[in-house]
């Protein structure tokens, strides 16, 4: 079966995931520093600390190291997937928007994380096209 995403879009996209995930803590950030409350529950120097070791995995295509690639993206799932989807519908649902800032800081966060993880379930499958270079 051929799929019709190639490896290196594919990578591409997730470093769009990395840059925008970055880039909402960057902001929550700020808006902690400037209101006294971030826009979600999430652990900023933790989660800037799991970006920088995603961002280290995705120069695995280019190494060759396709694998230990596919291989990376098992934790992704489970920090991406788990932590930023499940956990944020389930912090939403119990407790509403105590850990928000908004309903958009919450969708946006939610959006971003499934965003990635769904990125990062087709890396982990191997369901891209692997010719050309990453």
């Amino acid at each position: 079966m051929s799929w019709p995403l190639h490896l290196r879009v594919l990578v591409r996209l997730q470093w769009v995931f990395a840059a925008l995930a970055v880039g909402f803590l960057i902001a929550s950030a700020a808006r902690a520093a400037i209101v006294g409350a971030p826009l979600s529950a999430a652990n900023i120097p933790a989660s800037i600390g799991l970006f920088v070791l995603y961002a280290a995995s995705l120069f695995l295509p280019r190494a060759g190291r396709l694998g230990w690639y596919r291989l990376a993206m098992i934790p992704a799932l489970v920090f991406f997937g788990g932590g930023g989807v499940i956990a944020n519908v389930l912090r939403y649902a119990e407790n509403g928007l105590e850990s928000y800032a908004s309903v958009t800081a919450f969708v946006i966060a939610v959006g971003i994380n499934a965003f990635g993880t769904i990125l990062n379930l087709i890396a982990a499958l191997g369901l891209f096209r692997k010719d050309g270079s990453p």
